[in-house]
């Protein structure tokens, strides 16, 4: 019994070595660092952040820090630290603010990990923080100061060259690589009324989408030009352009992401959604303006828009005087309005497509169908399913859009 106790004894006094050790060291890429800063409940140290598998990330949307465009999320403080939290093995949530006061202050309550963008050296709180990474005008990121482990951390990590990198991928992605996919013509058989091999989905599924089918098709082109195997840089799939997060909330398995009739079924009860969001827009044509923006843009950042529009005295019911503020959206002046829950939007491409989308409907609504099809009347009918027409092969390799 008394060598029992012993061994016991021993057992427990090594493994509170061992515990202190794993306390005040951290494991990353670049080896073992120690971490002898201790935490409270309230705040994380390198090592606690390694364990949890997360970093968050403070930040104030804006074109160099943090916003969303084309289904996903830029800018290039963003994309540096998604490249830290991929070195460290962890993942990263950004937690945006409104202003230094509130990031400051989650900072302290440990409601964030670091201020992922350039934070003034002058603030009065500066001998609380320690900065670190990318330096801009007496401005770097930062931490608290019980976390200088993960200060030395970054600073290890981070080069100079690295924001520049980042800014050329991001423009990369903004200009050219939106989306890769085979070029097919717009309207295949004008003549025997056929716009796309796959008008028999945009048929089936335009009830559920309470639209006319032809705007589905016109949509599906901006998408994809009809390439059921198109896939952007962001994770978007298929013809009508399925975020992976998106389908899962769709119903959509991801299996099924680049299948055609999933893919365009997905879609049309995205629509449907997106319309009975916009049930206070009182005109028919003008609400499916907004569910066109949302589609593309996000319903967070039109309904931003909209809010601006009334608080200027415009009619945030109409797309012409909405549109002009989701190019505003793009300016600190009306970002950061008190009325803009959203933030930052590069709102060029969102104004763009609603207007191209439409054009290009207005084009195919003026197909003759011809028989074997679905002949809608006017814009707004739908339902019916055509027959399949033969498979058109692609006119280019690749096309970026």
């Amino acid at each position: 019994m008394r060598n029992l106790f012993i061994f016991f004894a021993v057992f427990m006094f090594m493994a509170c070595t061992q515990k202190e050790v794993n306390d005040q060291t951290a494991m990353t890429p670049w080896g073992t660092v120690d971490d002898t800063t201790g935490s409270t409940p309230e705040q994380y140290t390198l090592q606690e952040i390694l364990e949890s598998g997360e970093l968050i990330a403070l930040t104030i949307p804006g074109e160099d820090t943090y916003y969303s465009f084309d289904k996903a999320e830029l800018g290039a403080h963003y994309l540096l630290c998604t490249q830290l939290a991929h070195e460290l093995g962890v993942g990263l949530r950004v937690v945006e603010c409104k202003d230094t006061a509130e990031l400051v202050g989650k900072l302290r309550k440990g409601e964030g990990d670091v201020a992922m963008l350039a934070l003034s050296k002058e603030l009065d709180c500066a001998d609380s923080l320690v900065y670190c990474g990318p330096e801009q005008d007496s401005a770097q990121w930062a931490v608290m100061a019980y976390n200088k482990v993960l200060a030395d951390t970054v600073n290890h990590w981070y080069k100079p060259e690295m924001m520049e990198e980042a800014k050329e991928r991001e423009e990369y992605i903004l200009n050219v690589g939106a989306v890769q996919c085979h070029v097919y013509e717009p309207v295949l058989d004008r003549k025997k009324g056929v716009i796309s091999e796959w008008d028999h989905l945009f048929q089936t599924y335009a009830s559920e989408a309470t639209t006319d089918w032809r705007l589905l098709a016109a949509l599906c082109y901006q998408e994809s030009c009809f390439d059921p195997k198109a896939h952007s840089w962001a994770g978007a799939c298929g013809l009508m352009q399925i975020m992976p997060e998106t389908a899962a909330t769709l119903g959509l398995p991801e299996s099924k992401l680049f299948d055609p009739e999933s893919n365009v079924s997905a879609a049309a009860r995205l629509i449907s959604q997106l319309i009975t969001f916009y049930r206070d827009v009182p005109d028919d044509a003008e609400r499916m303006n907004f569910v066109l923006a949302s589609y593309n843009g996000g319903p967070g950042h039109v309904r931003d828009a909209m809010a601006l529009t009334e608080k200027y005295g415009g009619d945030k019911y109409v797309w012409d005087e909405v549109a002009e503020y989701i190019l505003l959206l793009s300016k600190p002046q009306y970002y950061r309005d008190a009325v803009v829950k959203c933030g930052y939007m590069r709102g060029t491409e969102t104004h763009d497509y609603v207007y191209s989308v439409r054009e290009r409907y207005e084009d195919y609504a003026g197909v003759a169908l011809g028989e074997g099809t679905y002949a809608a009347g006017k814009a707004g009918n739908y339902g019916g399913v055509s027959t399949q027409p033969e498979r058109r092969v692609a006119k280019e390799n690749k096309y970026q859009i």
